[in-house]
């Protein structure tokens, strides 16, 4: 990446930072043109060496043993592809049908670039659990109130950006939510 990607990248993060802290100024931080929503999907470049990560956290040494650790990562790859590109298929229809099809990218875009501070704060909280520091009850806490804090920064996000009601935002997250859900269960019966 030239220097103007990398401006662009940190001006975007610091975006995904302001939201983050309930700063709806936070979406002024994104070229949320046609060109800036291909260019929202380097962030799934930067998410995917976390997401393997993760990936090594949440799938069982049996199961690496027993699929193979190659199998498993293109498959899980492939998984991830999607997951990156169904979301913003369906949020066309959907943003269309909501009469915000104007929108698409104000939201798509901040979106996208949200998922790296998501996967970071993932990272941390799997690495934070996995190094045994806490109890399993403090682990298992504090995993739920990163997905909690998710949750809900992606449901700012989906307000302000779609410039919409508060049960439409939460709709969107749902659709995210049972998507993501969708292809990981897909992923995961394929090892």
């Amino acid at each position: 990446m030239g220097k103007t990607a990398w401006v662009e990248v940190r001006l975007a993060l610091t975006g995904t930072l302001r939201l983050a802290r309930g700063d709806r100024g936070g979406l002024s931080c994104f070229d949320r043109s046609l060109d800036g929503f291909w260019r929202s999907f380097r962030a799934a470049v930067i998410c995917y060496p976390l997401y393997l990560v993760l990936l090594t956290m949440r799938v069982s040494v049996a199961e690496w043993e027993s699929s193979g650790g190659w199998r498993i990562v293109a498959v899980e790859t492939i998984g991830y592809v999607i997951g990156w590109v169904a979301f913003p298929l369906v949020m066309l229809t959907v943003t269309q049908r909501l009469g915000r099809a104007h929108r698409f990218f104000d939201f798509m875009v901040p979106y996208n670039w949200c998922q790296v501070p998501q996967s970071a704060l993932f990272v941390l909280v799997g690495l934070v659990s996995a190094g045994g520091v806490l109890s399993t009850q403090a682990s298992e806490a504090m995993d739920m109130a990163a997905a909690i804090a998710t949750l809900l920064y992606e449901w700012f996000i989906a307000r302000v950006a779609l410039d919409t009601t508060g049960l439409v935002a939460i709709f969107v997250v749902l659709l995210d939510l049972v998507l993501g859900v969708f292809v990981s269960r897909i992923t995961g019966g394929l090892y």
